[in-house]
């Protein structure tokens, strides 16, 4: 057991990509994080979406090489950023599939439990979790984390994203957070063990 003191956060992700994809990289996650871009130019850009001064940094490098179309590779598996609530997630959701020059839709979208999660693809092929925690406090996180509901599916319960963000809103304006917490229950659907093939 180390006794030194642990991080107070975790400040910043840096991505590198090609020459090729640089301008996409950008595009795409100044749009998926609401970001401003506090710090820009031909190889390099900083995005700012809270207090920290950067968030995510893009880098281009000329003599990377892209991964191979579909390939699974060690390494990074994908970043995940929090939303307050429901209802936020839900028109983030809608702003990125009405996006007018290239709709972002997501990949997977799941109730694992602990969270409510909407995956998306980068142009690099690295994906981007954006998700609402489901408890309150990490108490009743680490609870359900160690249920036997979570053990025997630690993976989660899938959801198609036009239905669901309509019964965010209607709850919304219906039955306010008492609407909420109960679409942020999971259903329990038995054993699931393997993640899908396109996450």
């Amino acid at each position: 057991m180390t006794t030194h003191p642990t991080p107070i956060a975790l400040a910043h992700v840096v991505l590198r990509t090609t020459p090729a994809k640089y301008s996409q990289m950008v595009s795409f996650y100044t749009a998926l994080l609401s970001a401003t871009p506090i710090y820009q130019n031909e190889t390099m850009t900083f995005l700012r979406y809270d207090h920290e001064h950067h968030r995510l940094a893009i880098v281009q490098t000329p003599s990377i090489e892209p991964a191979p179309e579909g390939s699974l590779v060690a390494g990074l598996d994908h970043i995940a950023f929090t939303f307050a609530s429901l209802p936020e997630l839900a028109r983030t959701y809608i702003s990125l599939k009405s996006t007018p020059q290239q709709p972002i839709l997501p990949v997977w979208c799941v109730n694992h439990g602990p969270t409510t999660s909407m995956y998306y693809r980068d142009p690099n092929g690295t994906r981007v979790e954006l998700q609402v925690d489901n408890f309150d406090t990490a108490e009743e996180a680490d609870a359900y984390m160690r249920s036997e509901a979570f053990k025997r599916n630690p993976i989660g319960v899938d959801f198609e994203p036009e239905e669901w963000a309509a019964t965010v809103f209607r709850a919304a304006d219906q039955d306010g957070e008492e609407g909420m917490e109960k679409i942020k229950m999971r259903a329990e659907m038995g054993e699931r063990m393997v993640l899908p093939e396109y996450a």
